[in-house]
């Protein structure tokens, strides 16, 4: 299956603008009194209910166009993908706002930046956001917030490059944030799309610059990327949730410690790092080596009362 998105930003070539049917707003450096480039922004437009973003740059000689997956409008269930891309830029010309040429954007872009995504059959249930909550697979690695109430962000603790991945439930986002987008199609499309979301639930991976998705891909041209094959999503999912995780099973342990210790693991249902949390917010540990040692001894009996494969971790994978 070919690499589908929900956003998508690209470079080309500021030749592929050809008309600016609207004053575009100017982009200044002002310590040299300089214009930079032009650009316009749907954020700046009540009357436009999706995002798009527009900007030239005269000194590099670039076009950088970013949009959402609702400029294909009624054909928005389809995502942003190789099938859809012509349709996306054609529609961007119909909105009045300038003229692009389509035809060499399309043969000559880069991605530089990409939701990737995939909407797959599963109700978003607290049994599922716990399953997935409970199962990351490096509790240090990655931490997690709740996203807009309806589904939780993944992301790796590091400042460069995050690594993230959001799991959400998409005919709820609809309702709660997509409603001045789904007011302006016509009935029959609204009912269709609202049809076609109804108990899915989405996963994101973001794909912040054109690094990222070298590195990821192997490629960062437009139809190259467009054509990729690469699950990217299932990958993230592999790298973020310990998709071997498995359930507690105390009947093996006879020493006392690892029993007790198991015991609390289930306590607080695998969860390494609130337990850590703990030891050190009542002060059980006088020293840092001392809760260090211990945390070590609580990762080793959890992989022990390990037994079968999380069933819904491995039904969600089969998904992906």
């Amino acid at each position: 299956m070919f690499i589908k998105c929900d956003t998508i930003k690209i470079r080309t070539n500021y030749k592929y603008l050809k008309e600016e049917k609207i004053t575009f707003a100017p982009q200044y450096n002002f310590q040299h009194n300089k214009e930079l480039g032009r650009y316009f922004n749907s954020k700046h437009n009540t009357q436009m209910p999706y995002n798009l973003y527009i900007a030239t740059n005269y000194y590099h000689q670039t076009l950088e166009i970013e949009f959402s997956s609702k400029i294909l409008k009624e054909r928005y269930s389809e995502l942003i993908s190789r099938d859809t891309i012509r349709q996306c830029l054609e529609n961007i010309n119909d909105l009045g706002i300038c003229t692009i040429d389509v035809d060499g954007i399309l043969r000559n872009s880069w991605v530089i930046r990409a939701d990737i995504t995939k909407d797959v059959d599963l109700p978003l249930t607290d049994d599922v956001l716990n399953a997935l909550n409970d199962n990351v697979g490096n509790y240090r690695r990655y931490t997690w917030q709740h996203y807009d109430g309806k589904g939780i962000t993944f992301t790796k603790n590091v400042m460069r490059d995050k690594d993230e991945i959001t799991v959400y439930n998409k005919y709820t986002e609809l309702l709660q944030h997509s409603r001045n987008f789904m007011d302006s199609l016509p009935q029959e499309a609204r009912n269709k799309i609202m049809d076609y979301f109804y108990g899915k639930t989405r996963f994101e991976v973001r794909m912040k610059n054109s690094k990222q998705i070298e590195e990821r891909l192997g490629v960062n041209r437009l139809m190259d990327f467009f054509n990729s094959v690469d699950n990217v999503v299932r990958e993230q999912f592999n790298r973020v949730f310990d998709v071997s995780a498995k359930v507690l099973d105390m009947s093996k342990f006879r020493d006392y410690d690892e029993w007790a210790m198991a015991h609390i693991l289930d306590a607080f249902n695998g969860d390494l790092r609130k337990i850590e949390q703990s030891l050190r917010s009542d002060s059980v540990y006088n020293s840092r080596n001392g809760l260090t040692d211990r945390m070590k001894k609580y990762k080793t009996v959890k992989s022990k009362i390990k037994k079968e494969e999380c069933g819904i971790l491995k039904r969600v994978r089969s998904l992906l």
